[in-house]
C-alpha cells in the first residue's frame, strides 16, 4: 500500500452481520458528489453543510437506453441518514460522508457496492486512520490507540487508550526527550562546528541531562509488564486429575454451565476457555482435561493440550477431590509444573468424611459455594495484583515497547562515549541522533513507510 493516494475510498465502518444500523464511510475530494450521487434528500434543493445530518434514501442510479439517468427516485434501496464533515474538520482531514442505514448484511453491502460503482473503490485495512494520520488528525500513537479501543478487554485498557486518544498522552510524554536530544546536538555541535566561537559543554552537565531523560523513560519501561497485563490479560489454567471436579470450579467461577460435568472420569477432552474481567484487566480461564495415561488418541491429545495450557498459563488453580485427599499423582503433577503462582484447591469439601486437606490448601465445594470467593480474590490479589492508575496512565503496544527500548539504548551508548576521554565529543551526536530517530519513529513523525504499512494493516477495513 502506498503511503497516500489522493482518491475516494469507501468501507462499511461496523462489524459484519445484521443489526439496527450500520455505518458506510466514504472519504475523500469525490465525497459529497459521490453522495449526490446515491443520496435523494428528503427536501429539495440542499446544500450540503459541515456538520449537519441530512435524511432521506439511497438510490440505484439508473440509465435508459440512451445513456440518459432516470429519476433517481425509482429504484429505493434504503432509508438513510447522511452525516456530512467538511475538509478539514473531518476524522481524515478530507471530505468525508458516514451514511447511517438499517443493519442487514445483505443491505448495507448493497449500499457500499452502489457507493463504489460511482467511482470510488474500496478502503483497504485501516486507511481511513491512515489518511487522518498523514493529514495530521492524529500522531501515530492515536492511531493505534484507535485500534487497541476497538479491541480492548477490560476496563482498565479502554480507559488508558480513549485518554491516549483524547490527550496524546505518549506523545506528550516522550516530547520533552525529542526537544532535549535537540538542544544536547545543538551544544555539541556548535562546540565542534565553531571551536573559536563556542566552548566545549561540560561533560558532566551533558552527563547528568542523559541520566535525567534515561531515568524518566525506565519509569515507562519498568511499567511494560503491567502494561502487557492490562492489553493482553492474563491466563489461569485449571488443572488436576480426571473427575476432580475442574469443571464444576470452572463453571462456577464464570457463574455459567459453560462446561460438560458429569461422574464419569474424562468428559472433557479438550480445552475450554472463558474470559472474565477482574479489576479491569481480562483473565481467560482454561478448563483443561483431567491428566493421567490416556487410555485412547482423543484422550492422550486431550491431556498434551492441558500441559501445554498450564505451561503458556500465567497461573494454575490445581484441583483435587477432598475426599480422596492429595494423591501421588496430584503431588507429581504439582511439581511438574513451572509456575509460582498455584493455587492447590480441595474440591467436594462437602464429601470429606472426617479427612481434612492440607492446612496450605483452599477447600472448595461447588455445590455449598464453600471457597469459590477465595479463588476470586487468589486470582485478584495474587495474579492480577494491585494495579494503580499511574501503572496503566500509558500502555504500551508492542511496537511501542521496541521503540523504547532502542531509545534507552542509545541514551546508554551516549553516556558510555561521554564518559570516555579517549573518545572525542562529537562521537555522542551519533547514539543521540538514533535516540531522537527512535522517538520520532515512535510518534510516526518521520516513519518510514514499511513501518506505516505494518501498523496500519492491522486495523479492520472501515476503521
Amino acid at each position: 500500500m502506498t503511503l497516500y493516494k489522493n482518491d475516494t475510498i469507501a468501507a462499511i465502518a461496523t462489524a459484519r452481520g445484521n443489526a439496527g444500523v450500520a455505518v458506510v464511510r466514504i472519504s475523500g475530494p469525490e465525497a459529497l458528489k459521490i453522495t449526490e450521487a446515491v443520496f435523494q434528500p428528503s427536501q429539495n434543493n440542499v446544500q450540503y453543510e459541515h456538520g449537519r445530518f441530512y435524511y432521506g434514501f439511497i438510490v440505484e442510479p439508473q440509465a435508459e437506453s440512451g445513456g440518459a439517468r432516470t429519476p433517481r427516485s425509482e429504484i429505493i434501496i434504503d432509508e438513510v441518514i447522511a452525516l456530512i464533515f467538511k475538509s478539514p474538520n473531518s476524522l481524515t482531514g478530507e471530505d468525508v460522508v458516514e451514511i447511517q442505514c438499517h443493519g442487514g448484511d445483505y443491505l448495507t453491502h448493497k449500499i457500499l457496492n452502489t457507493i463504489l460503482a460511482q467511482g470510488d473503490r474500496m478502503a483497504e485495512p485501516g486507511e481511513f486512520t491512515k489518511r487522518a494520520f498523514l493529514n495530521s488528525k492524529m500522531d501515530l500513537t492515536q492511531a493505534e490507540s484507535v485500534m487497541d479501543l476497538v479491541s480492548a478487554q477490560g476496563a482498565r485498557a479502554l480507559a488508558a487508550e480513549a485518554a491516549n486518544l483524547k490527550n496524546n498522552t505518549l506523545a506528550q510524554y516522550v516530547e520533552d526527550t525529542r526537544q532535549q536530544l535537540i538542544a544536547l546536538q545543538m551544544q555539541i555541535s556548535a562546540s565542534t562546528d565553531f571551536p573559536d566561537e563556542v566552548d566545549e559543554p561540560d561533560r558532566m552537565g551533558l552527563k547528568t541531562a542523559l541520566m535525567a531523560m534515561h531515568q524518566k523513560l525506565t519509569a515507562l519501561a519498568e511499567g511494560v509488564a503491567k502494561n502487557r497485563m492490562v492489553r493482553e490479560g492474563l491466563t489461569v489454567a485449571i488443572l488436576g486429575l480426571p473427575n476432580a471436579g475442574k469443571s464444576s470450579v470452572f463453571n462456577a467461577l464464570l457463574a455459567s454451565e459453560r462446561a460438560i460435568v458429569t461422574e464419569v472420569a474424562g468428559t472433557t477432552r479438550d480445552v475450554i476457555t472463558e474470559t472474565l474481567s477482574i479489576g479491569g484487566v481480562p483473565v481467560t480461564l482454561v478448563d483443561t482435561a483431567g491428566i493421567r495415561t490416556g487410555e485412547n488418541t482423543v484422550e492422550i491429545l486431550g491431556i498434551e493440550r492441558s500441559w501445554q495450557a498450564a505451561t503458556a498459563a500465567q497461573a494454575v488453580v490445581y484441583v483435587y477431590d477432598a475426599a480422596l485427599g492429595l494423591q501421588a499423582e496430584d503431588t507429581a503433577i504439582l511439581l511438574k509444573l513451572p509456575h509460582e503462582k498455584i493455587l492447590s484447591v480441595a474440591n467436594k469439601s462437602d464429601l470429606i468424611n472426617g479427612k481434612q486437606p492440607d492446612k496450605t490448601h483452599l477447600k472448595t465445594s461447588v455445590k455449598t459455594g464453600e471457597g469459590i470467593g477465595r479463588i476470586y480474590k487468589f486470582l485478584e490479589q495474587d495474579v492480577v495484583g494491585e494495579i494503580s492508575e499511574s501503572d496503566t496512565a500509558m500502555l504500551l503496544n508492542r511496537r511501542q515497547e521496541a521503540c523504547l527500548q532502542g531509545i534507552l539504548e542509545n541514551l546508554n551508548l551516549a553516556n558510555e562515549t561521554l564518559v570516555s576521554d579517549k573518545q572525542p565529543l562529537d562521537l555522542v551526536t551519533v547514539p543521540l541522533t538514533d535516540a531522537l530517530l527512535k522517538v520520532d519513529e515512535l510518534t510516526g513523525r518521520d516513519t518510514r513507510e514499511e513501518v506505516l504499512d505494518s501498523v496500519f494493516s492491522q486495523f479492520c477495513v472501515g476503521k
